[in-house]
């Protein structure tokens, strides 16, 4: 949902795509987190098949009257305000911790908190053999250190790091949780100069919510986009070669799910740096740019729109086996010279790397 955002900024080096782009990568940071308590837990993290995200919907789990619809939106001033915000909502400070139907995702770290903590002896000793935590994998250069769940109190360090850095709870004595001591020591942010970068000696970063928040109240400074469909779906496209396109990244999207979860699972091969690392970081991104490079419609313009988006939908079917090609052939159908192009030239440079390192026969 963030990255459908992401890729429609036109302009990368703004205060919206910089902000909603380390934002991201935190995200995965807590999905790593979250899935070394899922394996200290005697469980798998899940990533496919029915387990696979289906937009738009709701978190699993959440209260839908209170909580906010997750759609695959292109970036607006009311996007960051009215779903991005509104997911990272900190807890009042006297909320109850809910396990169901929770209205912030606070809330819910906080019902488990109290699970683990009221559980009588060990609730990490039903360890799973096949299945392994990681520590290695984020890559990230801003806040949280992945921690190995190896007990109660490494446990609840972990979830501290997820709820302060995005989900936060208010303290009594203040009215929101603005900045949270978990930044690198090189943040990035905006500088005294006016320019985004590092910051350097600033040990503190802006919570999930305040960073949504600072962009929603910069209408001034608010980005170009593309004129990408919001909530796409695949019947909706009636250009051919944009429903093809569609196709084409949700395979490649689905072999990513796939090597994702593995990632947690023991044996010989390990899929991350060979497989995902290269379709998260260069192949997805340049496919979901060039889908938003592309006319939703037979004939239409795309300096206009509307454009074609992803719809990030599960393919079962998915094979490495056929990327590469299926790949060439939207080369082929693109217009020489055209952005779309370049940006299909790109990712398949990524899916060239990819093969170099014949990691892909693991998935």
């Amino acid at each position: 949902m963030y990255l459908s955002g992401l890729y429609s900024i036109s302009d990368t080096g703004s205060k919206a795509y910089q902000a909603l782009r380390s934002v991201v990568m935190e995200e995965m940071f807590h999905v790593n987190q979250a899935a070394n308590l899922v394996v200290a837990l005697g469980g798998q993290p899940r990533f496919t098949q029915a387990f696979a995200p289906v937009y738009p919907g709701y978190l699993p789990h959440a209260n839908e009257n209170t909580t906010p619809l997750l759609g695959l939106y292109r970036a607006s001033i009311d996007v960051f305000s009215n779903v991005y915000a509104a997911i990272e909502t900190p807890a009042p400070w006297d909320a109850p911790a809910q396990g169901d139907h929770y209205d912030t995702i606070a809330q819910l770290y906080q019902s488990l908190v109290n699970a683990i903590e009221a559980f009588p002896g060990d609730p990490f000793s039903a360890k799973t053999p096949e299945f392994r935590q990681r520590t290695d994998i984020y890559l990230g250069k801003f806040g949280g250190k992945v921690i190995e769940v190896r007990d109660k109190a490494s446990a609840l360090a972990g979830i501290d790091q997820i709820v302060r850095q995005g989900e936060g709870k208010v303290p009594a004595d203040q009215p929101l949780v603005a900045r949270q001591p978990y930044g690198a020591y090189n943040q990035y942010g905006m500088r005294s100069d006016g320019t985004y970068g590092p910051i350097l000696g600033t040990p503190e970063e802006l919570s999930h919510f305040m960073k949504f928040r600072e962009v929603s109240l910069d209408l001034a400074n608010f980005p170009p986009t593309l004129p990408a469909t919001s909530n796409p779906r695949l019947e909706d496209f009636s250009n051919p070669e944009a429903l093809s396109l569609a196709k084409t990244f949700n395979q490649h999207y689905s072999v990513m799910l796939r090597g994702f979860e593995k990632t947690f699972m023991r044996g010989e091969h390990d899929p991350f740096f060979g497989v995902v690392l290269n379709l998260m970081h260069e192949v997805l991104p340049n496919l979901a740019i060039s889908l938003m490079n592309t006319p939703a419609h037979a004939n239409g313009d795309s300096a206009v729109g509307p454009n074609a988006a992803p719809t990030w939908s599960w393919d079962e079917g998915a094979d490495t086996r056929t990327l590469a090609h299926g790949l060439r052939q939207e080369i082929l159908k693109a217009p020489s010279g055209s952005v779309r192009a370049a940006h299909l030239v790109r990712a398949m440079r990524g899916l060239d790397k990819l093969a170099a390192t014949g990691a892909g026969h693991v998935l």
